[in-house]
C-alpha cells in the first residue's frame, strides 16, 4: 500500500487531485478530483504512466490480457465507484452513489437498518450508535437464541487524531 501511495499516486497525480479515504490491507478507497485517475496525471508525466500502469492494474488492450490480469493478485481493480464515503473506523464506512455499499464490523446486517443517514448521524453528533445482534448459541447440548445490543457504530477512532472538521486526521501523538 506504501508503494501504490508514494510509487504511483504521489507519483503522477498532485496531491490535490486525490484524498485517502479508507484502506485496509487488500483495498484502497481514494476520492479524486476527476473522472478518472488517467485524466488527473500530470501533463509531463503521461508516457511514464502509459508505460507503468500495467504494473498497478489490470491491462486493458486486448480481451486476453483483460481477462488474465482480472484474477492476477496485487493489481488494484476497481470494485466501486459513486459520489461518496463515510469512513467511522476500520471496516466501518458507507460508500453511496448509484449502488451504496457498506461495511459494519461486527454487526448483523439483517437485523439492522444500515443506511447512510446512521452513518452520518455519527459522524456529525460524534455520538455512537447501537446495532444488535442475534443468533443461536449451543450450550450443553441444549440450543438457546440471543439478541445482543452493542455500540456497533462508534465515533471514536484510535488510529490516529480526527481534527476539528471530522474528517481530517494527524498521527497520534505517543
Amino acid at each position: 500500500m506504501l508503494q501504490f501511495y508514494y510509487d504511483f499516486l504521489d507519483k503522477y497525480l498532485n496531491r490535490s487531485d486525490f484524498q485517502m479515504c479508507e484502506m485496509d490491507t487488500d483495498s484502497a478507497y481514494i476520492a479524486i478530483s476527476g473522472d478518472s485517475v488517467e485524466s488527473l496525471v500530470k501533463p509531463e508525466l503521461k508516457a511514464e504512466f502509459e508505460a507503468d500502469k500495467c504494473n498497478w492494474f489490470p491491462r486493458t488492450d486486448t480481451a486476453e490480457h483483460k481477462a488474465f490480469d482480472k484474477r492476477t493478485p496485487g493489481l488494484f481493480k476497481v470494485e466501486w465507484e459513486g459520489q461518496g464515503i463515510i469512513g467511522l473506523c476500520s471496516k466501518t464506512y458507507y460508500c453511496f452513489g448509484a449502488k451504496d455499499k457498506f461495511s459494519c464490523k461486527g454487526v448483523n446486517k439483517k437485523c439492522n437498518d444500515i443506511n447512510k443517514d446512521k452513518y452520518l448521524n455519527v459522524l456529525l453528533t460524534k455520538q455512537n450508535s447501537a446495532g444488535v445482534n442475534r443468533g443461536f448459541r449451543v450450550v450443553n447440548n441444549t440450543m438457546y437464541t440471543y439478541e445482543q445490543v452493542r455500540d456497533a457504530f462508534s465515533y471514536f477512532y484510535p488510529k490516529r487524531k480526527v481534527l476539528a472538521d471530522g474528517v481530517s486526521t494527524t498521527p497520534l501523538e505517543i
